[in-house]
């Protein structure tokens, strides 16, 4: 299959329907509202992603929204479970010489954890990948740590690729950091 590149250029258009309650859309300026703001500067949140490093302001998420709404390489979508905003989920950069792209996700609303979003959400964003934009591989990482990226991942057909051993600092601690990926087979 042919990678399909022209879909990134209009992605307004880009929705995909995982259920009765939950869309996903490529994130446009508009959708940005204050609880993305407090998810990103919620410790809880963003605990196990680079994210909690520094706080952010409502003009640096508009920044990287804007840069991935631009991007032929990268599709932001907001999670949004009955219209409403509760996480995303990034697909990029993505390399069209070898079809593979980068994937990954954050849901922001504490009391959708452990209901299952984030994995209904990887699965429709690999097989949109997949089948609509003719990518071949899937790559994703998470800090050994986080048990809930590890089973979204692993339910979602990513194989362990390999440790990345005490590869980032966690509340003052070395952990490792896995790889996984998933191929289109």
């Amino acid at each position: 299959m042919v990678s399909n590149k022209q879909i990134l250029k209009n992605k307004k258009n880009i929705l995909i329907k995982v259920d009765n309650n939950i869309n996903l859309k490529a994130l446009s300026l508009q959708e940005i509202g204050q609880n993305y703001l407090n998810w990103i500067n919620d410790y809880e949140v963003t605990r196990y992603t680079e994210l909690r490093i520094k706080k952010s302001k409502k003009s640096d998420i508009k920044k990287f929204v804007m840069e991935n709404w631009t991007s032929d390489n990268n599709i932001l979508f907001g999670i949004f479970f009955k219209n409403y905003h509760v996480g995303n989920i990034k697909l990029g950069p993505i390399n069209w010489e070898h079809l593979r792209s980068e994937l990954s996700y954050i849901i922001g609303e504490k009391n959708f954890w452990g209901k299952g979003v984030g994995t209904k959400s990887v699965n429709s964003v690999v097989e949109f990948a997949f089948s609509v934009i003719g990518l071949q591989k899937i790559n994703a990482g998470y800090y050994e740590i986080n048990i809930a990226s590890q089973k979204v991942l692993e339910r979602t057909g990513f194989q362990k690729e390999g440790v990345r051993l005490s590869n980032v600092i966690v509340d003052g601690k070395r952990i490792n950091s896995v790889e996984v990926g998933r191929l289109n087979e």
